[in-house]
């Protein structure tokens, strides 16, 4: 009866000691945003509404990180064409990494949301890479420009500190789920620099490139001559109503977020004689699909979007 006892005994205390351990080891966190946030600027002009969760999961020294984010939106400027109209958007992305995280930063490398979820009294170490998608939806003689793309991540943080590389593309390979399509937004490339000041303080800078493209026209042979280097290179002509709808975006950021609001503005140039030499590179380079009409003898813009986000957020510490 005493061994039986014993062995019970022996059992019961192995088990609370290996799950004593285990939650030692493994911790959850996260956080959940939601917003209203209005854009003002010489391409897009809008009034959106949207959510934003974004946690983390640790155990030991490895971390897996994801967001999620949906919006809808009133607008009535978007990708330079002045027209009206409803549309939603959604972004889904996960890294994973080594490193104690768990102060939140990771939602940093979202492209949707300009306001960051961020716990000032967390660990903030975290070196790894992933990959996401987004989609946005819009209406009218826009709606063939809504497309998928895929996002390759990385991210390096040290304790308040976060730097973080964001492509996106509408390309499909592997684990990059692009609508594979090749216009529209077609390539973008952020890089950024996110610091936590205080438990309401935290400031984003960055640098980014943005290229839109036009939708082609398959049915013709690409014998377009603009943009054809005296003819010796392919290229697309495009379809209507938006035979000329192409800009190069090159521009820096900034992100100031206190409390309950933030403020988020990009200055920059519309170039179409940058969108035209990065995207031939990649064309002629690579050996993709022949290239697109930019208007390379076009004087460059400049480029100006302000944004203003008023949001109520939620955070959960294990």
């Amino acid at each position: 009866m005493n061994i039986h006892w014993l062995r019970k005994s022996i059992i019961y205390f192995v088990f609370v000691s290996c799950s004593f351990i285990y939650s030692q080891r493994f911790s959850a966190d996260g956080g959940i945003l939601i917003k209203a946030e209005i854009i003002l600027g010489n391409q897009n002009q809008w009034l959106k509404l949207g959510a934003f969760g974004f946690g983390t999961l640790n155990y030991g020294d490895i971390s897996i990180e994801s967001g999620l984010s949906f919006a809808s939106y009133q607008f009535i400027k978007r990708h330079t064409v002045r027209t009206s109209g409803f549309a939603y958007s959604y972004e889904f992305f996960t890294l994973a990494g080594i490193g104690k995280n768990n102060n939140l930063l990771g939602s940093s490398v979202s492209n949707m949301n300009t306001s960051i979820l961020f716990y000032s009294k967390g660990k903030g170490g975290f070196n790894g890479l992933g990959f996401g998608f987004s989609r946005d939806h819009l209406p009218g003689q826009l709606k063939s420009y809504g497309l998928k793309r895929g996002a390759f991540l990385m991210r390096f943080s040290n304790a308040n500190h976060n730097i973080h590389l964001s492509f996106q593309n509408d390309f499909s390979i592997g684990l990059f789920k692009g609508s594979g399509t090749d216009y529209g937004v077609t390539g973008s490339l952020d890089i950024g620099f996110t610091n936590i000041v205080n438990p309401q303080i935290v400031q984003k800078f960055g640098i980014g490139i943005d290229l839109f493209t036009a939708r082609p026209d398959y049915s013709q042979s690409p014998r377009n001559s603009i943009n054809s280097d005296d003819g010796r290179k392919n290229v697309w002509f495009t379809l209507p109503p938006f035979k000329e709808l192409f800009y190069g975006n090159l521009y820096g950021y900034a992100t100031y977020q206190e409390n309950d609001f933030s403020i988020h503005s990009k200055l920059g140039i519309n170039s179409q004689k940058a969108g035209a030499y990065i995207q031939n590179i990649l064309h002629d380079g690579l050996g993709l699909n022949p290239r697109f009409p930019w208007l390379v003898e076009t004087k460059d813009k400049i480029y100006i979007e302000v944004s203003g986000n008023v949001f109520y957020k939620s955070i959960t510490n294990e």
